[in-house]
């Protein structure tokens, strides 16, 4: 038996606490989001170097859609109209800094706004904000918290007052293929959707399935890789050694999802403790545990998803990779049933 050290106790809230533990008990899985924290946040200093896998084309091309089709994205707000972009999940900040600079150079630019969980990686975002814009860095807000809860309302709220004919627009950002890291990316769409009011722009780049090019781990389970050393973070602040187990990429049909795992090979138990008791997560030779997902689809299963969701489609556009894609979506007309 292991239990977590002090890192993972300083790392993590009580509450970030029973999530970890109910997500590898109820569906055996490390939520992926909290890899951002603590050791995993280091690594993303470091360049978000992966360890035996080379995604530098696609992962470059999806950083730069937001640039490229910056005048497509301004026709979608009127032409007398500032911008706030909203950055959900900002990670580094590479995808939006070069639309920030076009909306700047247009003078366009209301505000900037973004909210982490991360503390480590708002201050990188901060960094490289700074270092990009040193002029107007100082007047963008950066906060702490959970988008996919009640902390939405921090940067995000239905509530905010009425705009006039002078805007602010407001661009919603979720890039870099955030929303298909989650277990329920529709949850997380209709939550987004109902703290958005009519006229703002949720603006998605994600990877998706052309059909063709496909990894070989589409057809069979690689073991060994390719994967990220920030998604084993979380099991190395649980204590668990890598050589207890072997990493796994796959590929899920039913789901439609792509998933890094790990196997262990020899039994397992964590003792973690829990508003003061302790709670042990046991686990068997053989056995496995989720620590990174991506909803793979193709484009039609994506509008599918953003119409069940309660979005309408403005725009979608493929990057030169064919991979990835930019979306633009506002709110559907909602039916009223009082």
């Amino acid at each position: 038996m292991v239990s977590p050290g002090e890192e993972f106790y300083r790392t993590y809230t009580a509450a970030q606490v029973k999530a970890v533990v109910a997500a590898l008990s109820e569906r055996a899985e490390f939520p992926y989001e909290l890899t951002y924290l603590g050791g995993g946040s280091r690594l993303w200093h470091n360049g978000e170097t992966v360890s035996n896998s080379d995604n530098t084309p696609v992962l470059g091309d999806m950083d730069t859609l937001l640039t490229r089709y910056a005048e497509e994205l301004l026709a979608l707000a009127p032409a007398s109209w500032s911008v706030r972009i909203v950055d959900l999940g900002p990670g580094t900040t590479r995808p939006v800094r070069g639309l920030l600079r076009r909306l700047l150079d247009r003078s366009r630019l209301e505000g900037y706004r973004a909210i982490d969980i991360s503390a480590e990686l708002l201050a990188l975002a901060r960094e490289n904000l700074v270092a990009e814009f040193p002029e107007r860095a100082e007047g963008f807000d950066l906060r702490r918290g959970d988008f996919t809860g009640s902390d939405l309302a921090q940067v995000l709220s239905a509530a905010d007052p009425h705009r006039d004919d002078l805007g602010p627009a407001r661009f919603v950002v979720l890039a870099g293929g955030t929303l298909y890291n989650f277990a329920d990316p529709g949850r997380v769409l209709r939550h987004v959707g109902e703290a958005m009011r009519e006229g703002d722009v949720l603006l998605l780049t994600l990877r998706i399935d052309t059909g063709v090019d496909r990894p070989p781990f589409m057809d069979r389970v690689s073991v060994g890789g390719p994967y990220k050393p920030q998604q084993l973070a979380g099991l190395d602040l649980l204590g668990i050694d890598r050589s207890w187990y072997v990493p796994e990429t796959g590929y899920d049909p039913e789901r439609s999802e792509v998933f890094v795992r790990v196997r262990f090979s020899e039994p397992v138990a964590v003792n973690v403790t829990m508003d003061g008791r302790q709670r042990t997560i046991s686990f068997r030779a053989g056995d496995t545990v989720v620590v990174w997902r991506y909803l793979y689809v193709d484009r039609s299963a994506l509008v599918d998803q953003l119409t069940r969701s309660g979005f309408a489609v403005r725009l979608l556009e493929q990057g030169e990779s064919g991979q990835v894609v930019l979306v633009a979506a506002t709110l559907a007309e909602r039916t009223r049933t009082d």
